[in-house]
């Protein structure tokens, strides 16, 4: 009798010790990845973003002219490294063969975020190294937080926001 009802308690015990402890791990890592998920966005400035897979590209210009007893040549693939970001509408309008003249650099000692929009929540271009140039293109805005963001325009043609507090005047 005793023994029996001894052995059952102590089964029960270690049973809500073991319930217990999985509880608490499945909160800890719960709560570790929501604190990552809510951190990560005010401080997504400071970490630099790795830029996405290559993309494959299919170049349909014909590379030669056909005989016409050989079969029809498959589109020829092209891979391109850096992925291009959609043509901004200001882009139509800025001639072509207007120089680069840059008049800021990067500021930070780290990579900092190049972006489409100016907000942490707009995706991301690039990553820019420090000492980047870049030319700034007159436009800025200030986010709810009443940080300026500045429009710039970096060598290879690509157009973005920066925080101003990322970027300092050029020098050479």
């Amino acid at each position: 009798g005793l023994s029996t009802r001894l052995r059952q308690q102590s089964r029960r015990a270690g049973l809500m010790v073991g319930i217990t402890m999985a509880l608490a791990i499945a909160i800890c890592i719960l709560g570790s990845a929501g604190l990552f998920a809510w951190l990560s966005r005010p401080f997504s400035d400071l970490i630099p973003m790795v830029a996405p897979a290559a993309e494959i590209v299919v170049d349909e210009t014909p590379a030669a002219p056909v005989a016409a007893q050989q079969p029809a040549e498959q589109p020829a693939l092209q891979v391109q490294s850096e992925p291009t970001a959609p043509p901004a509408q200001d882009q139509a309008e800025t001639p072509a063969a207007e120089a680069f003249t840059p008049t800021h650099q990067i500021a930070a000692n780290s990579s900092v975020n190049f972006r489409s929009g100016p907000s942490t929540g707009d995706s991301i271009i690039r990553a820019l190294s420090p000492a980047e140039p870049l030319q700034y293109l007159g436009e800025d805005s200030r986010d709810p937080n009443g940080d300026r963001w500045m429009k710039f325009r970096t060598e290879n043609g690509d157009e973005g926001w920066i925080l101003e507090v990322f970027t300092e005047s050029y020098v050479p």
